[in-house]
């Protein structure tokens, strides 16, 4: 009882930064091979090549997100300044009656008769709009300084991770119930799951967010760097993925009268932007654990919902685990039991 008490106020203490530890953990077993290497380069200091390796990792995550947040901000500022004019209620009846009528008649014969409720409707959605869009900024603002603590949290675990990973590797060994080559395997395969995982999150929806720029600008989309990080943003979700991104704008274009330029659009959209996730996928995860996908699938959602933006890498992992738990299981549990004495 004494053990289960001390083992719950344990629990207390540190949940709070259970999360950020499975990410900085899951880390820093993959760049543990880079770390041994670097550490002999510097003359077996183990401490220097976890400093610099933890001063890499935060530049690799604040330089591009620094850099990309200034001209996001610059650009929706004036992607703003053009829209407000035509969010005016007035002028949004107008694009209403005389551009989508024309190109919806079902629609447009709906608007023509029912005057009244198309002016209630856009007041109403225009005050969502003004809602959703205060509680934006307000939850971005309010969410920031937690970000700035959690990557400071996120770095210092890391850093002590990377330097002292295999003592407190060598001191799990003693409680461990696995055995030596059991734990190898498992750290194997939950290295491989991370590095799959990380390279599918980062690498693809920021190739589709490059290759859907280029597009934006060239068909007329305005604010086509902002375009692009709804692109990125939108290709982290699973299943729906980047058209999540693009197809809004295709609909804009239609909706404009922008000529043949949406079906170009709609053509760049799904032979380019979402055409770049089936040829760098295979080429990045060659060496990554093979997972069912409809296994990955629920495990990245429901590890989100259980767990937040976090549960991205952590719900892999799990599955990591489970999947070597039970490869365990029936490799050295259940065939030995099948295997009939004095075979």
């Amino acid at each position: 009882m004494t053990l289960l008490g001390i083992a719950y106020l344990a629990f207390v203490v540190f949940r709070p930064f259970f999360l950020i530890f499975t990410v900085s953990a899951s880390v820093a077993l993959l760049l543990a091979p880079m770390h041994r290497r670097l550490s002999i380069r510097c003359g077996s200091r183990p401490s220097v090549a976890a400093g610099l390796l933890a001063t890499l990792v935060t530049l690799v995550i604040l330089v591009p997100v620094v850099a990309v947040a200034g001209i996001v901000g610059s650009e929706a500022a004036t992607f703003f300044e053009w829209a407000r004019p035509h969010l005016q209620p007035r002028a949004l009846k107008d694009i209403l009656t005389e551009i989508v009528a024309n190109r919806v008649p079902w629609l447009g014969e709906w608007m023509r008769a029912d005057q009244q409720g198309l002016s209630q409707l856009l007041s109403s959605a225009l005050a969502s709009l003004a809602q959703g869009l205060n509680f934006l900024v307000q939850t971005t603002a309010s969410g920031l300084t937690t970000a700035v603590f959690q990557l400071g949290l996120f770095v210092l675990m890391l850093f002590f991770l990377l330097r002292d990973g295999a003592t407190l590797r060598l001191w799990l060994r003693e409680i461990s119930p696995l055995s030596e080559v059991q734990e190898r395997a498992m750290l194997d395969h939950l290295r491989r799951t991370v590095k799959g995982v990380l390279l599918a999150m980062l690498v693809v929806p920021l190739a589709q967010g490059i290759v859907a720029w280029p597009g934006f600008a060239l068909f007329g989309v305005p604010a086509p760097l902002l375009w692009s990080v709804f692109v990125v943003l939108a290709a982290l979700i699973p299943i729906l993925g980047s058209p999540l991104g693009w197809v809004p704008a295709v609909i804009y274009l239609f909706l404009t009268g922008a000529g043949w330029r949406w079906v170009a659009m709609l053509l760049y959209g799904i032979f380019a932007i979402s055409t770049i996730d089936n040829l760098i996928k295979p080429l990045l995860l060659r060496e990554a654990a093979r997972i069912h996908p409809l296994l990955g699938f629920l495990a990245i959602l429901g590890g989100a919902l259980a767990f937040g933006p976090m549960g991205f890498l952590i719900g892999p992992v799990i599955l990591s685990l489970v999947i070597s738990a039970v490869t365990i299981y029936r490799s050295d549990i259940l065939r030995p039991a099948r295997t009939p004495e004095g075979d």
